[in-house]
C-alpha cells in the first residue's frame, strides 16, 4: 500500500502493572523475580490493552482479576502484544491515486482532489460555482449545508496565488465506486496534553452528480454550538443510512471481488466490533495487521483487546449502526456509518455525525485499518 510503519512508544498507564502482577502466578516464568515480571509486563501497558485485560475477565467468562488466561500472560511475557502507535503518512506517489481504468470514477477522484486543492487549500472560492451543485448537501455536524454556504466558509481561507499541485494534509488514499468518492488525508494533531502531536486519519465522503459535488460527509465528530442553524434553517444536514436488510444492497459490486472483500468486512464489523466477540478477530485478521487507530496499539493482538471491552452479544445478520456508505476499490474497502448523539444546547434534540473505517486485505484477510479516533482530553 506504500504506507509508512513507523512507530512511536505509547505512554503507559499504571493500572496493568498491578493487574498482570496479580495475573501472573510465581511459578508462570521459572527463574524471573518478581521485579522482572513486573518490568516485563510494565512495557504492555497502554490503555486499550489494559482495558482488554480487566475486561475481558470481567465479562461473565470469568470473575474479574482471577488469574487471566495462559494465552494472555504468555503474550504479555513475550511480548506478543504490540504496544506501538502506528502511525498515518500520505501515500508515496498521490497522483497515482489519482488513476482507474474506468473514465468516470477517475474524473470523479479529480474533480474532489481539485476542489480540495483549489478551494480548501488554496482559498479559490469561485471554483465551487463549477465544481460543486448550487444544492449542495452537507452533512458535517458544525457547517451550513449549501454552496453559497460553504462559499463563505471558505472565504475566509487565505488566497494562494498558486494553487498547489497536491492536497493538504497529505494524501492517504482515493476510493472511488459509482458515485461516490472517499478522500482520506493524513492529519497532524496536537497531543491533548500540548506537548507533542500525533497522527489520525480525517476522512471526507462526497457524492457526485452530473460532473459536480453535490454531497459531502466527513469524519469530524464536534458537537455543533449554540449559533449552529437547525436543519431545517440552512443548518447541517441529518446524516442518514440504511438499516436491516437494506444494507445488504451496499456489499454489491461490479466486480466480484470487491462484493467479498466489503462482505468480509461487514462480516467482521457485525461479529466482532457488534457482537463483542474479538475471540473471531483470528477469522479475519491476518498476523501482520497493522493498525493505525491513535487509541489502540498496531497489531492485531491490541486490535483484539480493543474490542474486547465491548460486551458479548448475539450476533446480529446486519450492523447495529446505520450504513451510510460501502465502497471498494483495489485492496481497500471504507465503511461508513451514522452515530446519533443528544445535541448539547438543544434539550430533547440530536444531531448525527458519520464514522469512517479503512481496511485493506490481502489474500482475503484484513492486514491494515484507519480510522479517525483522537485521544481523549485529560480529565479535569
Amino acid at each position: 500500500s506504500g504506507m509508512s510503519s513507523s512507530t512511536s512508544t505509547v505512554r503507559f498507564s499504571p493500572l496493568i502493572l498491578s493487574v498482570c502482577a496479580i495475573a501472573l502466578p510465581p511459578d508462570a516464568t521459572p527463574g524471573m523475580t518478581a521485579d522482572s515480571k513486573n518490568s516485563v509486563a510494565a512495557k504492555c501497558y497502554a490503555e486499550p490493552v489494559t482495558r482488554a485485560i480487566v475486561c475481558t475477565v470481567g465479562r461473565g467468562k470469568e470473575p474479574c482479576l482471577q488469574p487471566l488466561r495462559a494465552g494472555l500472560v504468555l503474550a504479555l511475557i513475550m511480548g506478543v502484544f504490540d504496544c506501538t502507535l502506528a502511525q498515518v503518512a500520505g501515500h508515496p506517489d498521490p497522483l497515482a491515486l489519482l488513476a482507474s481504468d474506468d473514465a468516470t470514477l477517475a474524473a470523479n477522484k479529480r474533480l474532489v482532489f481539485d476542489f480540495w486543492r483549489g478551494i480548501v487549500n488554496a482559498g479559490h472560492v469561485e471554483l465551487a460555482d463549477e465544481l460543486l451543485v448550487e444544492s449542495y448537501i452537507q452533512h458535517s455536524p458544525v457547517l451550513p449545508t449549501g454552496r453559497a454556504a460553504l462559499k463563505q466558509v471558505f472565504s475566509a481561507v487565505p488566497r494562494l496565488e498558486q494553487i498547489p499541485e497536491l492536497v493538504s494534509p497529505p494524501l492517504v488514499a482515493l476510493v472511488a465506486e459509482g458515485p461516490y468518492v472517499v478522500m482520506a488525508l493524513a492529519e497532524t494533531v496536537a497531543e491533548p496534553g500540548g506537548a507533542g502531536s500525533y497522527t489520525t486519519t480525517h476522512f471526507n465522503l462526497f457524492r457526485v452528480e452530473n460532473g459536480r459535488l453535490a454531497e459531502h460527509w466527513h469524519s469530524v465528530q464536534a458537537a455543533p454550538g449554540p449559533n449552529v442553524p437547525r436543519p431545517e434553517d440552512g443548518g447541517p444536514q441529518p446524516v442518514t443510512g440504511r438499516v436491516g436488510i437494506a444494507q445488504l444492497a451496499l456489499l454489491e459490486a461490479v466486480e466480484p471481488g470487491l462484493a467479498w472483500n466489503k462482505r468480509h468486512v461487514f462480516d467482521f464489523w457485525r461479529q466482532v466490533a457488534d457482537a463483542g466477540r474479538e475471540e473471531l478477530v483470528e477469522v479475519y485478521v491476518d498476523p501482520s495487521f497493522v493498525g493505525r487507530s491513535a487509541i489502540m496499539a498496531a497489531g492485531r493482538s491490541a486490535f483484539a483487546a480493543h474490542f474486547s471491552a465491548r460486551p458479548e452479544r448475539p450476533i446480529a445478520v446486519t450492523l447495529e449502526d446505520p450504513l451510510v456508505a460501502m465502497l471498494a476499490e483495489g485492496d481497500l474497502v471504507v465503511q461508513v456509518r451514522m452515530r446519533q448523539h443528544a445535541h448539547p444546547s438543544r434539550a430533547g434534540d440530536t444531531y448525527t455525525t458519520t464514522s469512517f473505517d479503512m481496511f485493506r486485505l490481502a489474500a482475503g484477510r484484513l492486514v491494515e485499518h484507519w480510522d479517525a479516533a483522537v485521544k481523549p482530553s485529560p480529565a479535569r
